[in-house]
């Protein structure tokens, strides 16, 4: 250990205490929960919080559950290689998500469904119901895996242990807070979450404006005029023109790259169950909308803006080099460039006490990311595959059913560790990443369209299924060629007739893209060759948002 670093001591003392106050909020909402009047309320408030949350609830829960670090040090690092151009990579293409969600909330809120996987059955039947909770289980427990690994890489060298040590060390309090008291020690733990991913994300932002300023005077010119003589990376190789630099915002050649990113992100960010599930918790639709707003606020502020910042400063603080005549990330940011600015910048940059409190907050504010979709693959199991084939086929009991509910959190927590295990063994860890890049396929062609398909009258049971296996097998197969086999070099029919030889594959998105396109397909062939679906069926979605929370559980729980 360096003579100025802090001593682990000082990490683990303030470790435990946060661990026992996440433990407290889960003890806390147990007890809330066990004095209520019957299980069945205790049920609704374990997977819902009996539908009560106050705007600020919901705008803070949601933003802190997307303070994902993957998502942030993507931001980062799409600004650090690509300059503003970057800013299409992940950051517009959310801000758009994040505005669509304004329309989506009151479709949300007028079906009697606590899950989105609950919504398709009720509008077209219970296959639809278990295939999609299958698709999000995978997807979310990977997410968590994912998030749970990168966490303990940060915190683990500050205790001293391995990285393996770590995982379990972070787990375990999740799963004990998740098991007391369910989606609503999610929601507490959120809030406490929220603001140090807030102080985090913007500290660090502030103090790389001044460190980047301050080299940029030493040089006789400003951040922005640095960073309009400087050429961006592009490490892969998108069409760029290379007479642009870093202050362009749009470099991008021919319109191919953004509609693909739009296309292949856009459908799965908007049908995140985590932040369905928020606002359908919240106590009206008025409340929900006004989450909404809060949370576009707080995640422009606090995510969009300091992650995009924390790119660009780095271009300065971190000038890339020329390697073998090619522009590459500085060498000090290590293999992984651009992902590792904020990170690095902490190690090298920050006194010692102000890096351990922001080695603290980034990883332990993780623990959010991971229990908010934790809950999510939980509920699904629970709630979406296990309650209507087999709780209520045995005429379980709801005491019966809400022991079984919190035991699956455990399961899925167990799941969680399991999998980033696996990520510590190179061979299987490369396997996952796999998975990881795989899962927005799954996502957007295997959920999304039938989600949407919903509010379509004439899609029936035979379309929705059909679609959705048709676009997550599709998305896969694809995924293995385009990366595996053909390395980004093929040509596509009517795509790169219209945008140019190789438009798609350049966008290293072609799975995605490929994979709605056959989930489009299937929904359309299986809709018109079944049966038009019953009144019943399209009854489910009410004329009017339903704020009536008798109502809401009693059409809920049938």
């Amino acid at each position: 250990m360096n003579s100025n670093d802090v001593s682990p001591i000082w990490y683990w003392l303030v470790f435990l205490i946060y661990i026992a106050f996440v433990g407290y909020l889960g003890y806390r909402a147990y007890k809330q929960q066990k004095g209520m009047q019957n299980a069945t309320d205790e049920h609704h408030d374990f997977w819902i919080t009996g539908r009560k949350q106050p705007a600020y609830m919901v705008a803070m829960s949601i933003a802190s559950g997307w303070m994902l670090i993957g998502m942030i040090t993507w931001m980062t690092w799409s600004t650090y290689d690509l300059g503003m151009s970057g800013l299409w990579i992940a950051a517009i293409p959310w801000v758009i998500g994040m505005l669509f969600n304004f329309w989506l909330v009151r479709l949300i809120r007028k079906m009697k469904a606590i899950s989105q996987c609950q919504m398709l059955e009720q509008r077209f039947g219970l296959p639809a119901r278990v295939y999609s909770a299958v698709i999000n289980i995978a997807s979310y427990t990977i997410w968590s895996a994912a998030e749970l690994f990168a966490a303990a890489l940060i915190m683990a060298p500050a205790l001293h242990i391995s990285v393996a040590a770590m995982i379990f060390i972070y787990a375990l309090p999740i799963a004990c807070y998740m098991w007391l008291g369910g989606f609503r020690s999610v929601i507490n733990a959120n809030v406490v979450q929220f603001f140090m991913g807030a102080i985090l994300f913007v500290t660090v932002a502030i103090c790389m404006y001044f460190t980047a300023s301050d080299i940029c005077s030493s040089h006789g010119t400003t951040i922005w005029g640095a960073l309009q003589h400087q050429n961006v990376i592009n490490s892969w190789a998108y069409p760029y023109d290379s007479s642009k630099s870093a202050m362009t915002l749009y470099g991008y050649i021919g319109p191919s790259f953004i509609i693909a990113i739009l296309v292949a992100l856009l459908p799965g960010w908007t049908i995140g169950e985590d932040w369905w599930l928020k606002a359908q918790a919240a106590k009206t639709t008025p409340e929900a909308t006004k989450g909404l707003a809060w949370m576009l606020i707080y995640n422009l502020s606090l995510i969009v803006i300091p992650a995009s910042l924390m790119g660009l400063f780095g271009i300065i603080i971190f000038k890339p080099e020329m390697v073998k005549g090619a522009l590459t990330a500085a060498s000090v940011l290590g293999d992984k460039g651009g992902y590792n600015v904020i990170s690095v910048y902490i190690n090298n940059y920050m006194s010692p006490w102000v890096k351990a409190l922001m080695i603290f907050l980034l990883s332990a504010h993780s623990m959010s990311t991971v229990a908010n979709y934790s809950n999510i693959s939980a509920m699904n199991l629970s709630w979406d595959v296990l309650q209507p084939t087999y709780y209520k086929k045995h005429n379980w009991s709801q005491e019966k059913i809400v022991k079984y509910a919190r035991f699956a959190m455990v399961v899925i927590i167990a799941l969680n560790i399991a999998l980033a295990l696996l990520y510590t063994i190179p061979s299987l860890g490369a396997t996952l990443n796999d998975w990881y890049f795989m899962s927005s396929a799954w996502l957007t062609a295997g959920v999304a369209i039938m989600l949407y398909a919903m509010f379509w009258k004439r899609a029936n049971l035979r379309g929705v299924m059909l679609g959705g296996v048709l676009g997550l097998f599709s998305g896969i197969v694809f995924y293995i060629l385009e990366y595996h086999v053909w390395n980004f070099s093929y040509n596509t029919p009517i795509w790169d007739w219209i945008f140019g030889k190789g438009a798609l594959a350049s966008t290293y998105l072609g799975y995605c893209v490929v994979g709605l396109f056959f989930a489009i397909v299937g929904l359309i062939v299986g809709t018109y060759t079944g049966p038009k679906p019953t009144q019943e069926k399209l009854d489910s979605i009410a004329e009017h948002v339903i704020d009536d929370n008798e109502a809401f559980f009693k059409g809920a729980s049938m």
